[in-house]
């Protein structure tokens, strides 16, 4: 597909790649410069590989992101059990859905899923080894039970009698310490028959307990020498939960009751009664009260000042429920423990306070640069039909002949308490061509620039530089400030003034101010926020609008909608709806309906037809409602609608059918502005067949049948792709081949055959090399004329990462 005859545009559609910790789920949470939305993945969900790929779909993007096709990568160093990931995005302009490739250091579980709003997308990662491997049965009989997990240990008697649900089938138990040790009590999970197999728990133990630690069990003083029975010395009975009830309305009424009794004991600061209540509540079997009364123990432990108890608490109730708002409320109450215990000493076992560690600080950095020399040449052969007989006409033309330039680089500091980022991102492109038609002599782009101040204590942001702006009514590139601060519990405000940075006119003086306040938990799963932009350009109102947006995501079903509205125009600029749910037979159902003006409204937006280069002289010779009927004019309707159904249908196959809609209006000819037809309505049914391993352990393999239809013309599209990993892990092979039929009103017929191949190869941790060639071969017959063309695109390129 002819993709590559376009200039490079210097935008990037991935503004950033993190680590994140969302609760108790490592994340690489993916940032877009776009709204977007999740497709899926290739292999499926949870599956263990070292390659995938995730579908996405733009749907409301600068025109420079639409356009792009300047390849992007990014990298994430190893993070603890964590391997290194590598993330490629090659743009295809013309192509609905986008695709991202992440190759990691090693084999992980991963499980794709929207970000917590329209410009994020989270990688889910566990280790495959953790993963994989089951964990080993209790030892039964006294002859096997030769070691144990020693889960904590204090120097009181109050021990926490519970584990997570993964080890709930192991036995609990608790003793003495040694003679000769502290006094105290030893809580103990067992029975187990090996050191190995003890050790394997301990892993899993130590999420809810870091001191968890492997014994070994004495024999019974009271067995013959030559037996092989063995228990533990321990001095206290096993510890014993309290009687089950008879059936389950009688545990959830018993959850309930011990629930309130420990909530009107915490509100009476009656901290320890509370405590002891609810350990007695989450002894009981797995309840509706449950969730609730794992986040109040923390609660009340940090009422008696046992930070140490109130972290484990807390960690426990984010490995048992990692989604929800409610589970983002407790990972910040988490993270507040932290903070404390870094800036004020950790608590010992008695609550008091040791002393403050030592403020620590850590340079680092991080980022890539790349260059991607793009080539292309077209020759094109005409039999034009005409009086005198028939005239045969050949052209061959360069196409391009450009090199781009991309650098993406983090500095950060880390000081105790604060974190302190630069970033700076951008490209850079010559036309090495004199006849090249493609592209200016030099074009170039800083994307981002600035810097990004952290409060890790108070959790206040401060950004000084080029950003994006902060979302809402607020979009698009600004140079200028933007702080973030959170109040109450689950509040923030966000506020930015500047000066626009990409706008689509010059239109002088312009100043651009907002603020928008959000709220992560509205209701159980509910968040949103509200936000008000104002933008002048000498000291005319430009721009003037509200903004809001309410997002749901639960364990399964997510949406995000939006509205913007130009009080100044007095016209809605977009209504945005998007979401994902599960459906019947393991499908996966995700829609969009997303309907704005292009471009987006501003007064400024009259200038583009009115030859004017302010608005103060357009203003001289038409009055505001005549600049302001102007501006609507100039902006098209875009409408756009998706809903995708996707199924896993094996181990190894997923298959899914995407259905689209898109509308542009027409616009009139006004002044300098010439007049643009309407697209009408162009519908849209791809389906997708894809295949993973099939015949390797690295290999993805895409089949797909597109059907166009509108009112001007009809299209089928049959494709083949294909990524298969060689040379280990350190290469890739990309084959494809796509063939294109049209057929249009005027009774022209094009078929185009395009067969491609990409070759990618990591020279070593840090650098990495790439190409591509695509070779278009093409016909079009029509009532006159005949025409076959054949074109060869291609492009070579390096990357190099640093940290």
């Amino acid at each position: 597909m002819a993709v590559l005859c376009s200039a490079p545009a210097a935008a990037q559609t991935i503004e950033s790649l993190e680590w994140v910790q969302a609760g108790a789920d490592s994340l690489a949470r993916i940032h877009f410069a776009a709204n977007v939305r999740f497709l899926r993945q290739v292999p499926r969900q949870g599956e263990q590989t070292d390659l995938a790929q995730l579908s996405f779909q733009i749907f409301a993007a600068d025109e420079q992101v639409q356009a792009q096709v300047v390849e992007e990568g990014k990298h994430l160093a190893p993070q603890a059990p964590l391997p290194r990931l590598d993330l490629t995005y090659v743009p295809l302009p013309t192509v609905a859905t986008k695709v991202l490739t992440l190759r990691f250091g090693a084999p992980v579980r991963l499980t794709v899923r929207q970000g917590p709003d329209a410009r994020t997308i989270d990688l889910v990662l566990l280790p495959a080894e953790v993963a994989a491997t089951p964990l080993p049965p209790m030892a039964e009989t006294l002859a096997d039970r030769k070691y144990a997990v020693v889960l904590q240990q204090q120097n009181s008697s109050d021990v926490l009698a519970r584990v997570p649900s993964q080890l709930s089938d192991y036995a609990l138990f608790t003793r003495t310490q040694a003679p000769g040790a502290a006094s105290g009590t030893e809580l103990l999970l067992g029975y187990f028959k090996s050191e190995a197999d003890a050790a394997r728990v301990q892993q899993q133990a130590l999420s809810a307990y870091p001191q968890a630690r492997v014994v070994e069990l004495v024999a019974s003083a009271s067995a013959p020498d030559n037996s092989a029975a063995q228990t533990a010395s321990v001095a206290a009975v096993a510890v014993e939960p309290s009687a089950a009830p008879a059936s389950a309305d009688d545990v959830n009424a018993k959850g309930v009751d011990l629930l309130a009794k420990g909530k009107e004991a915490l509100a009476a600061h009656r901290y320890q009664d509370a405590v002891d209540t609810f350990n007695l509540a989450l002894m009981l079997p797995p309840n509706p009260s449950a969730r609730e009364t794992q986040e109040l123990i923390g609660v009340a432990w940090e009422g008696l000042n046992k930070q140490d108890k109130a972290r484990l608490e807390y960690q426990l109730y984010l490995k048992l429920y990692p989604e929800g708002e409610d589970s983002a409320r407790v990972a910040r109450r988490l993270d507040s423990i932290s903070v404390r215990s870094a800036a004020a000493g950790t608590q010992d076992a008695e609550g008091g306070t040791k002393e403050p560690r030592a403020p620590k600080s850590r340079y680092s950095a991080t980022g890539s640069i790349s260059q991607y020399y793009y080539g292309g040449n077209t020759q094109t052969e005409t039999l034009l039909n005409i009086a005198s007989g028939i005239n045969q006409n050949t052209l061959n033309t360069t196409n391009q002949s450009v090199l781009v330039s991309s650098w993406d680089a983090t500095g950060r500091y880390e000081g105790d308490g604060s974190e302190t980022k630069l970033i700076m991102r951008g490209s850079h492109s010559d036309s090495l061509s004199g006849t090249s038609t493609a592209t200016t002599a030099t074009q170039g782009l800083i994307s981002a620039a600035y810097v990004d101040y952290r409060d890790l204590q108070s959790r206040l942001s401060v950004r000084i530089g080029r950003q994006s702006a902060i979302g809402g009514a607020m979009f698009g590139l600004f140079d200028g400030v933007s702080i973030a601060m959170p109040f109450y519990t689950d509040y923030k405000i966000d506020a930015m003034v500047g000066v626009p940075a990409n706008t689509l006119i010059s239109a002088p003086q312009q100043n651009l101010a907002g603020v928008m306040i959000e709220a992560d938990n509205l209701f159980t799963h509910w968040g949103g926020s509200v936000s008000l932009v104002q933008q002048t350009t000498e000291g005319i109102t430009d721009r003037q609008a509200i903004g809001l947006d309410v997002r749901y995501f639960g364990e399964t079903l997510s949406a995000f909608s939006q509205i913007d509205y130009d009080t100044n125009l007095n016209a809605l600029n977009a209504v945005t709806l998007q979401g994902s749910a599960p459906g019947p037979y393991d499908t996966t159902l995700t829609m969009m309906v997303d309907d704005r003006k292009a471009p987006s409204l501003q007064l400024s937006d009259a200038l583009i037809s009115s030859g004017f280069t302010s608005l103060s002289q357009l203003l001289q010779f038409k009055s505001m409602s005549e600049v302001q009927s102007l501006a609507l004019t100039t902006a098209a309707e875009a409408r756009q609608a998706m809903f995708s159904v996707s199924r896993a249908l094996s181990p190894k196959w997923q298959g899914s059918v995407d259905l689209r809609y898109s509308d542009v209006s027409a616009l009139p000819a006004i002044g300098n502005f010439q007049a643009t037809p309407a697209t009408g309505a162009q519908y849209n049914v791809s389906l997708q067949l894809t295949g993973s391993n099939l015949y390797s352990s690295r290999d993805i393999n895409g089949f797909n049948i597109s059907y166009l239809t509108s009112d001007a013309l009809t299209g089928t599209q049959v494709g083949y792709n294909n990524l298969t990993g060689i040379w280990g892990a350190n290469g890739s092979l990309e084959p494809s081949i796509r063939v294109y039929m049209q057929q249009d009103n005027a009774g022209n017929n094009l078929t185009r055959i395009s067969p491609g191949l990409r070759l990618s190869y990591k020279l070593n941790d840090r650098a990495s090399v790439m190409g591509e060639t695509i070779y278009e071969t093409s016909t079009t017959d029509g009532p006159s004329t005949h025409e076959t063309s054949t074109a060869l695109y291609f492009y070579v390129g390096y990357r190099y990462d640093f940290q």
